[in-house]
């Protein structure tokens, strides 16, 4: 048997990363759902509590319905914008050709997995945005590529070609996961 306030703790923690006054709001829906359950079974704690369900099972629904906070997302766009900088093989270039692209392969790698986890954790909207903020990323990277280097040679037709699908991917990897992820949802319980 958990104590009301024990669970609503377990829970208050399980909606790290949303909107604080939706965490709120969230906190005082469930105590007064567990005060209206506690009335109608005779102050029965264990079956009040039971009644909702595991305090993190809880928490990770109601993180669906309503998402991360704003600050959060925010900082999803800026890591998703400073990895797609880094993923610009240009800004690696060193002796050896093959040097700066497979830096670039790695850190296009962690972009992709970076918004596979947004889109998944944080829905597929809050994956575009990442995915969109790497391409803007890419872009000013290789901007600053060709103003640090002017009048060389940077990119070949084909580079650039293979350059803009990378891009485009980026938002496709932002959305497909979070999208698949809300089709194949199993269903369950309201809450």
């Amino acid at each position: 048997m958990i104590p009301v306030d024990a669970y609503l703790g377990q829970v208050r923690r399980s909606l790290g990363g949303m909107d604080p006054r939706v965490q709120e709001d969230i906190v005082r829906e469930l105590q007064s759902h567990l005060a209206d359950s506690l009335e109608a079974n005779g102050g029965d704690v264990g079956a009040a509590t039971q009644a909702l369900g595991d305090p993190v099972a809880v928490a990770r629904r109601y993180r669906e319905i309503y998402g991360y906070g704003a600050s959060y997302r925010r900082l999803f766009y800026i890591v998703a914008g400073v990895t797609g900088i880094l993923t610009v093989p240009v800004l690696f270039a060193g002796d050896e050709a093959v040097f700066p692209y497979f830096i670039s392969a790695i850190f296009v790698a962690i972009e992709f997995a970076f918004l596979i986890w947004v889109s998944v954790m944080a829905g597929n909207r809050a994956g575009i945005l990442s995915g969109l903020s790497g391409v803007v990323g890419r872009m000013a990277g290789f901007g600053a590529a060709i103003v640090a280097n002017r009048g060389a040679f940077l990119i070949a037709p084909d580079g650039f070609a293979a350059f803009l699908l990378v891009s485009f991917l980026f938002v496709i990897v932002g959305w497909l996961p979070g999208k698949a992820k809300q089709a194949w949802r199993r269903p369950g319980a309201e809450l």
